[in-house]
């Protein structure tokens, strides 16, 4: 295949904004309570700091950086960061941890990477390193080669592959869009087929994570209803569906999911 062949399969169109923004919105407050990530607890940032991607000069992007965790993590490595978010209530959360710690060296902004247009917000070839750490902003060939484009040095992508979403999963098949995952595998696959086609060499790194997670009834509904919404509309009678299965499945009130995934961690020098 040659890159217009890898642009036109990796395509993806299915995306509810509204309903994505009020997921993420919604677990806001969750993403906010957060460790603060270190070359000894996070793969990501020991590896940055190990090859040595970014300098005290340099600048960083911040993809889908949700309420700053990394932008935070990585703001004394570098002379700037910028974190962009599509939910207002992370970026919200964002600046409120960027007063709290006094950190004048990050700057966060609402931002549809999909619809965003580099060469306006003056972007193109910005960055020294740009960073997309398990975010959805990164879906398709294009949003993919904005990395590229905004960065000088390097870029890293991370994403869940072999995912497994017991309740999700089991949503999805009474729904009939078993097909639709939260997997990236393939996803992978086309980012390096885009770098190999252009000749770049990029590095991986595999590690297995397990996620408990536990939520009240109505902060599930609302988020697996919208999780849902971002593939395709649904129906009253659907959403019903949704909730009645989450209350049967409910202990003490919380429903429980035990994401099991592997994260790839992907390298590479523009």
């Amino acid at each position: 295949m040659n890159l217009d062949d890898v642009k036109k399969k990796w395509d993806y169109h299915e995306r509810d904004v509204a309903a994505s923004v009020e997921m993420w919105d919604s677990m806001a407050d969750e993403f906010a309570e957060f460790e603060m990530p270190t070359k000894e607890n996070s793969f990501l940032i020991k590896m940055i700091a190990e090859k040595n991607l970014i300098s005290k000069e340099g600048s960083i992007l911040d993809v889908g950086c949700g309420a700053g965790k990394y932008s935070f993590a990585l703001s004394d490595a570098c002379h700037q960061v910028t974190g962009l978010d599509l939910s207002p209530k992370m970026i919200e959360k964002a600046n409120e941890k960027k007063s709290e710690l006094g950190k004048e060296n990050i700057e966060f902004y609402v931002n549809d990477w999909h619809a965003s247009d580099l060469a306006s917000m003056g972007y193109k070839g910005k960055f020294d390193l740009v960073i997309a750490n398990m975010t959805p902003a990164v879906r398709n060939a294009r949003t993919f080669l904005k990395l590229n484009e905004a960065s000088k040095g390097h870029c890293v992508l991370t994403k869940p592959i072999k995912r497994k979403d017991p309740v999700s999963d089991a949503i999805r098949k009474m729904l009939d869009i078993a097909d639709k995952k939260e997997s990236a595998d393939i996803e992978v696959l086309y980012a390096l087929e885009l770098l190999w086609l252009q000749g770049m060499l990029p590095e991986m790194h595999y590690e297995e994570q397990l996620w408990e997670m536990k939520k009240p009834i109505e902060a599930a509904y609302k988020l697996y209803t919208n999780r849902m919404k971002s593939y395709r509309g649904l129906t009253p009678e659907e959403e019903t569906k949704i909730r009645d299965y989450l209350v049967a499945i409910a202990e003490d009130g919380l429903v429980a999911e035990n994401v099991e995934t592997t994260i790839v961690t992907i390298c590479w020098k523009v």
